[in-house]
């Protein structure tokens, strides 16, 4: 019986040892997530920045109204059901209303997670 007894408390002192493991590993992971991500975040900025300021970052900029115009970054995040992929997809298209940057994958990525971070602001305006 002392046998069966040590090896229960055997068994569900290893099973502690795996979960606190297992826990600490998901919290490592979970932070190296959001390094990873912030990190992306801030290379789409630079990159937004240096290549698109000029264009897409003019304060007061909001939607474009007519085919000619530009729409700044926080109107096109905030554009109804807008996704990183979409902003992806349009940036792989390479407009011919852009100049093509050249940029690779990973840029445009980068740059897609910084431009729905400008999405925060509300999509409706004031109520009445």
């Amino acid at each position: 019986m002392n046998d069966r007894n040590g090896s229960r408390h055997a068994r569900t002192a290893r099973r502690r040892r795996l979960s606190t493991l297992f826990g600490v590993a998901m919290a490592f992971s979970v932070t190296t997530d959001a390094a990873r991500a912030a990190s992306h975040v801030e290379t789409g900025r630079a990159l937004a920045s240096r290549l698109c300021a000029r264009c897409h970052m003019v304060p007061g900029q909001g939607e474009k109204l007519g085919a000619n115009d530009i729409p700044g970054f926080a109107a096109v995040a905030q554009r109804r059901n807008q996704t990183p992929e979409g902003i992806v997809a349009w940036l792989r298209s390479i407009p011919p209303i852009m100049p093509n940057h050249h940029l690779s994958q990973d840029e445009m990525h980068a740059l897609a997670a910084y431009i729905m971070t400008l999405g925060a602001a509300p999509r409706d305006g004031p109520k009445r």
